[in-house]
């Protein structure tokens, strides 16, 4: 009962404090130069929530879709009446400062990471069921880049291209966020792993446990002879067309980026394309959007701890330089994991 009472009264005073913060906070759209520090208040603690003192946050490619193409996201969040959030960032790993009104789970001092929206900012409001602890063995800023890109390698691969141990697998964009998982996650699923990818990539890509690694600069994997069980598209450089040719007759596809070109015309073209050829054609392809889930997460977190998956990073950024760090995203020349730090 006294630890209860505690907590409130450590939420309690948090809020009634009125702090400000620093947040990287879109004013605009079009392009990183949208994208200002400002000092803005706290969030307040509502029912099941934790404040979360931010000390890595991953960028993602939906933040830099998001910051290009936030009109029409935005007509699309009224349309779907959602919050819109001015604060880039959805995945969050820190040290919980403290306990919002019925949330059990979390105590001031946890290392926690997860996923939370309006990540890019000193202070984090999370669901506590939105988040776990916090490995000692795991950085922060290994922790932060596990939700959007760990789930969604996770679920690319485990839940529907459904790899099983000794089917061949290729990943067309190995080298980015999103690839440097999906490797290792096809690796610890038991199946035989061909990574493409650029130059720039080839040997983090081979370090974390790739086959065959092709060098898309120096070699059209299309031409080779091989065929595969499961093509997962991270990259969307390729047309649909060529990428099916690499499977087997009974081999699926799935699609998992967007293409950086071409806006937001050029990623519901790509969408459309697939959803043509698997309801009105019935072709073995699949577009899904990862789901939060705290579950696959913890697997994540699971197969960390068992040695099987090491988060790969490429450049940390401090959230007074974390418009750069979108605009890096941005050039698709990021290998792995690009974090912001606080």
């Amino acid at each position: 009962m006294s630890g209860a009472t505690g907590v409130r009264e450590t939420a309690h005073t948090t809020e009634d404090k009125g702090n400000t913060m620093k947040a990287l906070v879109q004013e605009g759209y079009g392009s990183a130069d949208a994208l200002h520090l400002r000092d803005i208040p706290r969030p307040a603690l509502i029912e099941g929530s934790v404040l979360v003192r931010m000390r890595a946050a991953s960028v993602n490619a939906l933040d830099w879709h998001t910051t290009h193409g936030g009109l029409l996201l935005e007509i699309i969040a009224k349309l779907m009446r959602q919050k819109d959030e001015p604060v880039r960032g959805v995945d969050v790993a820190g040290t919980v400062e403290a306990v919002g009104p019925n949330a059990t789970r979390f105590k001031p001092g946890d290392e926690v990471f997860g996923g939370a929206p309006a990540s890019f900012a000193e202070y984090v409001r999370a669901r506590e069921d939105r988040l776990l602890l916090k490995p000692s063995d795991v950085s922060f800023e290994q922790a932060a880049t596990l939700g959007v890109a760990g789930r969604t390698a996770l679920q690319g691969l485990r839940d529907h291209a459904q790899i099983k141990p000794g089917q061949r697998v290729l990943i067309h964009g190995a080298g980015g966020g999103v690839g440097t998982f999906a490797v290792q996650i096809a690796k610890a699923l038991g199946a035989h792993v061909t990574a493409v990818t650029g130059p720039r990539n080839v040997d983090i890509t081979r370090s974390l446990g790739a086959d065959e690694v092709i060098d898309y600069s120096k070699e059209d994997f299309v031409r080779r002879p091989e065929r595969y069980d499961a093509v997962v598209d991270i990259s969307a450089t390729r047309s649909l067309a060529d990428l099916r040719r690499v499977l087997s007759p009974t081999g699926m596809f799935v699609q998992v980026g967007a293409p950086k070109s071409g806006g937001w015309i050029g990623i519901f073209g790509r969408i459309l394309n697939v959803m043509v050829r698997s309801r009105v054609l019935h072709q073995r392809v699949k577009f899904y959007v990862a789901q939060s889930n705290i579950d696959d997460l913890a697997y994540l977190r699971d197969l960390i701890e068992a040695g099987k998956l090491r988060p790969a990073i490429d450049r940390t950024y401090p959230l007074s330089e974390a418009r750069e760090a979108l605009r890096y995203v941005g050039t698709g020349q990021a290998r792995a994991k690009v974090v912001i730090t606080a």
